[in-house]
């Protein structure tokens, strides 16, 4: 069964959209594939929603509405052949609104919310309270599934630097985050404050949320505000800026006359702010007895308990110390709970199975997002581990139709292909990448914290998008006894491993690169049954992000090394003189442009300066004297070459085990690599088969280095490689499969 979700809007701030994509999370870690859709789609999200006119579901699919007041998405749901959900985030009173157009709208949607009532097979309210109204509405089938909150997102290191620096100053601070509408009650908070100004004349409030400066009531509230000091309307504020403003704030004080459930309560709480709020509607059962809940707007007691709050520590730390316990409640492992149950549909008592042998071959699916006539050293890795085990596992390689990793162009035919002896079954990617944006947002994400919104968004971006991928992946768990994943980076990994986790190994190839440290692959490296890590400096990586990672071991790659004839592929290729050599995906990502430049600097001033043969897929322009671009080479090309090389150059920084390296021992070639990379600095200092360099001259030293002692590096090479060998790379996989298979049919 697929679970779609269907959502009247999906943009930057709308708090049903995030509580959406929160959702979506859960389902896929309980093995439900589905997308969404809305009918409005903000600008840059539409690789996380689809239109909602394109939503066509099976006849067992579950389509999961959020509820909005008054959508025509409502009657669009009634009308589907499907399951039908309905999630309800609380609608507000009309007496808030009386004789403006809302009001009408509010009527309409309670009206439309019971008129739906006989047509939905399952109803989630995200608080008891919800609930509640949705069975006095005429619901059957009803379950509360709490939003849940990510504390991690919410520590000091995520505020932005500047808008804390804009916001220190004088308090008490008091801060209230919503969207500004009637119900909230912002002319309180300004009642408030100007009670505490009373007791201390430099507090200040803070007020953040989205509102309408034309709008009368934003406007009643400027009136009100004016004459006080202190009083500060921020707007709607991006995620960093968000979590500045909770740490810079003394007190979080809610105002709202109706809340369905407090999302902004539960964020105060993960920012260790105490929490001061008027209990209406679903506050008390949000707060839960943490925090400090009143049912009296008296002004000038709340104003003396908000300087008790700022100002008496021992009382500020009991009160953080509840919230603390509170937020536990909220996490998402309570949150994925109670939906289990809520689409759990009544079954007989399971029988308890008997244990089954295990198969002799077992049926594994290697999911990679490309396959077969590419360049690219996780591509590689993965063609060869499938290869090495085709004799032992009855192997499928799960992939899309995509050749090239920079536009994910569809350019292999859909449906099952071979490539040697391998089963490949090929799905159509959905969405081409464009280079220029994707980079733009890269830009505006790395190196910061950010809402889970962003950091999905670049997911799903980075790409390749295969939905039909992820599908079968859910549906089609019976056809295999296991899979492996490779590589952590892109969406078919990061969405489609929790969707099978429990049987899931994972080559993450990481390297200490941005996307590392978004907490959107937190599953990705927590949740599969083991980590076949290519060398120790990739699980000290890992530890560094993630703590608390599946368990990790060491494989690597076994290394092939077959006979070779440097004399042929220089008469083959026209090379006369002694060479470096580059072998891979030619772009600025692997180090290509600093390796020219280094490389046209020795040229200059060396007459004897060796050609510069690189070999592989170029994405940008090559050129200089003494440069030789050679395209794609063969196998057997690629060893002849490695093998008459002066040296081979690896100049990514970015690496988790480079296959050319050792590639490179296995003939008999030291390397020169850069010094930024961890990876490539143990593998040259374990092997002592090659020179790491950091800069132009440690790269020419390196290189004399290399070429003088070419011979006994060479020598160290082979006998390193001979370490690696595929008979123990093999015996690790087969012996984690063993692992899943044991349990499986225990």
């Amino acid at each position: 069964m697929a679970v779609h979700q269907l959502i009247p809007s999906f943009v930057p701030g709308d708090a049903t959209g995030q509580a959406a994509l929160h959702l979506q999370l859960l389902l896929r870690r309980l093995g439900h594939f589905g997308e969404l859709y809305a009918d409005e789609v903000g600008s840059g999200l539409e690789g996380l929603a689809r239109p909602a006119s394109a939503l066509r579901p099976q006849a067992d699919d579950l389509v999961l509405y959020h509820h909005g007041i008054a959508s025509a998405l409502s009657g669009r749901l009634l009308h589907l052949p499907c399951r039908r959900g309905l999630v309800f985030h609380n609608i507000s009173p009309e007496r808030f609104y009386g004789g403006t157009p809302l009001a009408t709208a509010l009527r309409a949607g309670r009206a439309q919310l019971a008129a739906m009532a006989p047509f939905v097979d399952v109803a989630l309210g995200v608080s008891d309270y919800n609930a509640a109204e949705l069975r006095a509405a005429g619901y059957r089938n009803v379950h509360t599934v709490p939003l849940f909150i990510e504390p991690q997102r919410f520590s000091t290191t995520c505020a932005d630097p500047r808008m804390t620096g804009q916001l220190a100053g004088p308090g008490p601070v008091m801060l209230s985050v919503s969207r500004v509408a009637p119900h909230k009650r912002f002319e309180d908070l300004i009642a408030l404050h100007r009670e505490l100004l009373r007791l201390r004349p430099r507090a200040r409030l803070l007020m953040v949320g989205g509102y309408e400066p034309g709008s009368r009531y934003f406007k009643a509230l400027q009136r009100e505000a004016r004459g006080l000091s202190g009083v500060h309307f921020l707007g709607r504020l991006s995620h960093p800026e968000l979590v500045a403003a909770y740490r810079s704030a003394s007190v979080f004080v809610s105002m709202s006359e109706h809340e369905g459930f407090g999302v902004p309560l539960l964020e105060a709480m993960a920012a260790e702010v105490p929490v001061l709020a008027y209990g209406a509607a679903a506050v008390p059962e949000t707060m839960g007895g943490a925090g400090i809940t009143f049912d009296q707007k008296r002004f000038a007691f709340l104003a003396e308990l908000v300087v008790d709050l700022s100002e008496d520590l021992a009382l500020r730390d009991a009160v953080l110390a509840g919230q603390a316990r509170r937020l536990r409640h909220f996490s998402a492992e309570s949150a994925q709970q109670s939906l289990a149950q809520a689409l759990a549909a009544p079954t007989a008592p399971a029988r308890r199975a008997h244990p089954r042998a295990p198969v002799h071959r077992p049926r594994v699916a290697v999911v990679v997002q490309r396959y077969g006539e590419v360049t690219g050293g996780a591509e590689r890795h993965a063609a060869q581990v499938a290869e090495h085990l085709s004799s032992h596992w009855d192997v499928t390689v799960l992939t899309t139709c995509a050749k090239n990793h920079l536009t994910w162009e569809n350019v292999f035919p859909p449906g099952p292909d071979r490539v040697d002896r391998i089963k490949v079954l090929r799905f159509p990617v959905t969405r081409v990448r464009h280079i220029r944006p994707f980079n733009h947002l890269s830009r505006q994400v790395f190196d910061r914290h950010n809402e889970r919104l962003r950091e999905e968004q670049w997911v799903a971006e980075q790409g390749p998008l295969c939905p039909d991928l992820l599908s079968h992946l859910a549906h089609s768990r019976g056809a295999y006894d296991g899979y492996l994943f490779f590589t952590y980076l892109y969406a078919p990994t990061a969405w489609g491993l929790p969707l099978v986790a429990d049987r899931a190994m994972l080559v993450p190839t990481a390297h200490d690169e941005p996307p590392l440290r978004f907490g959107a692959y937190s599953d990705t490296f927590e949740r599969p049954r083991v980590l076949m890590c290519n060398t120790p400096e990739e699980i000290s990586l890992i530890e560094r992000f993630y703590p608390g990672h599946a368990r990790a071991r060491v494989v690597g790659v076994g290394v092939d090394a077959p006979a070779s004839d440097s004399t042929r592929f220089r008469e083959k290729h026209g090379v006369h003189r002694e060479y470096l050599l580059y072998v891979g995906r030619l772009e600025p990502g692997k180090g290509i442009p600093e390796l020219l430049s280094y490389y046209r600097t020795l040229r200059a001033r060396y007459a004897d300066a060796p050609d510069l043969v690189l070999a592989g897929e170029a994405n940008m322009e090559l050129s200089g004297e003494g440069v030789r671009h050679l395209g794609r080479i063969d196998e057997q090309d690629k060893h002849d070459a490695l093998a008459g090389a002066l040296a081979v150059v690896v100049p990514s920084r970015y690496e988790s085990l480079s296959l050319l390296t050792l590639e490179a021992f296995g003939q008999g070639t030291p390397v020169l690599v850069n010094g930024r990379s961890d990876v490539l600095v143990g593998q040259v200092e374990r092997s002592g088969a090659g020179r790491a360099y950091m800069d132009l001259a440690s790269f020419i030293e390196g290189l004399r280095e290399v070429g003088s002692a070419r011979g006994p590096m060479g020598k160290k090479g082979r006998t390193y490689a001979k370490r690696h060998g595929w008979p123990q790379v093999v015996a690790a996989y087969r012996e984690e499969m063993n692992r899943i298979l044991e349990e499986k049919h225990r």
